[in-house]
């Protein structure tokens, strides 16, 4: 039957667009690392009450995005080196496995994306623009996840990946004195995903995230006040 209607897309609920309104100003910095969170404040702020605000931050706990304690509040999360660990072999993990079934099912359409990925990348490096620079870094490895069009996969990467880029966030300075080796490295993987080889590529992705681990846990590792801020959170 010749279908005569355009499928309807439920809106967004309140709760909804109040977590991604406080989940973007945690990633972007805006509400930074260990930052206490009042349900009121937020409510005023947004023009909403305080149930989809209370609704939200549980939302965002559940992305690990913020920490809530019965008798401290509630707080932008604020992770140690072993969480930073884990967050990052999660996202290995994911990446490694969509990489292999992108190229397997998908390799075309992987190799189209990474490669508009990797122009505004190296645009966004010519014309000096860490932003610019950050936001196809992201969008590379997001399409390595959606190219495996597995939809569990992509479900479990989203609620990776925010505390990872709200961690960026916080470590610019040191995350950005890598960027030229960030695009090489960037460059190496399109280049197995070109070549069909899924072993390189999973390779190399392990590589790269674990560069990602070692400037996380160095620039933790250096800020003493990140740690008291830590121990202020819990």
């Amino acid at each position: 039957m010749k279908e005569i209607f355009d499928r309807i897309v439920p809106a967004p609920s309140l709760t909804e667009v109040t977590a991604n309104r406080i989940r973007d100003a945690i990633t972007t910095g805006d509400l930074p690392l260990g930052h206490k969170l009042s349900e009121q404040r937020l409510a005023d702020m947004l023009g909403v009450s305080r149930s989809p605000v209370h609704d939200a931050l549980a939302i965002l706990q559940s992305e690990g995005l913020v920490n809530i304690s019965p008798k401290r509040g509630s707080y932008v999360f604020t992770p140690d080196l072993k969480e930073v660990d884990n967050i990052c072999e999660h996202r290995a993990l994911l990446e490694t496995g969509s990489v292999r079934r992108a190229i397997a099912r998908n390799k075309d359409k992987l190799v189209a994306g990474l490669q508009s990925c990797v122009d505004e990348m190296e645009e966004a490096l010519r014309v000096n623009s860490s932003t610019d620079y950050t936001r196809g870094d992201l969008r590379f490895h997001e399409t390595i996840v959606r190219a495996s069009c597995n939809r569990s996969i992509a479900s479990a990467y989203k609620r990776t990946i925010s505390p990872l880029i709200a961690l960026r966030t916080h470590l610019f300075t040191i995350m950005n004195a890598n960027i030229e080796r960030s695009l090489d490295e960037h460059v190496e993987l399109l280049d197995a995903c070109k070549r069909g080889d899924a072993d390189l590529a999973a390779a190399l992705l392990e590589d790269h995230i674990g560069h990602l681990i070692e400037a996380y846990r160095q620039e933790l590792s250096s800020q003493t006040g990140f740690e008291d801020a830590i121990t202020a959170s819990r």
